[in-house]
């Protein structure tokens, strides 16, 4: 389903925000750990954007336009936080019933935050926001090449983080 959104564009800042608003959501809250972070993140994405409407419709991919201002925000609250250290960031848990899928999952975010920052990035926005590497390749401002290289890397470094806690289930690809 993500892919269909590639080639949609908004043509009002209200239909930006029906369109986009789920993309940007994930993205941004797969990158901050409190959810509120990522709330006032998406908020100041759309406020840019609605700002600045005029020239994103002149733009080619207006959901990576999005996603970069995102990312860059978020890279902005991270420096913030850090630079105060209010208080230790609280991880934010999605209520899950299942026991070992909120395991999994925690271990996979773990597994994420040992990756090197591209690595990380990159594999957030081909597998969770389901764009295509030439569209992470411009978003993290690589060739496609690099970009490719790059996730092929993230891919075996994630395997190799989730192998322990995975064993049977983390399986090195042919």
């Amino acid at each position: 389903m993500q892919h269909l959104k590639t080639g949609l564009r908004a043509r009002d800042p209200e239909e930006l925000v029906e369109i986009f608003s789920d993309d940007v959501w994930r993205f941004v809250s797969s990158q901050v750990s409190r959810r509120e972070d990522a709330e006032d993140i998406v908020m100041e994405v759309f406020s840019v954007a609605i700002d600045r409407f005029p020239k994103l419709l002149a733009v080619d991919n207006q959901r990576q336009w999005l996603l970069t201002v995102a990312k860059n925000k978020a890279i902005d609250c991270l420096r913030k936080r850090y630079r105060h250290a209010e208080q230790p960031l609280e991880t934010c848990e999605i209520a899950v019933e299942d026991l070992r899928v909120n395991e999994q999952l925690e271990a996979a975010r773990k597994a994420l935050r040992t990756l090197p920052y591209l690595e990380s990035q990159a594999l957030l926005l081909k597998y969770v926001n389901g764009l295509t590497t030439e569209e992470v390749a411009k978003v993290i401002r690589k060739s496609v090449p690099a970009t490719n290289s790059l996730l092929q890397r993230a891919r075996e470094s994630l395997r190799t983080a989730l192998s322990p806690v995975f064993p049977d289930e983390v399986k090195k690809q042919p």
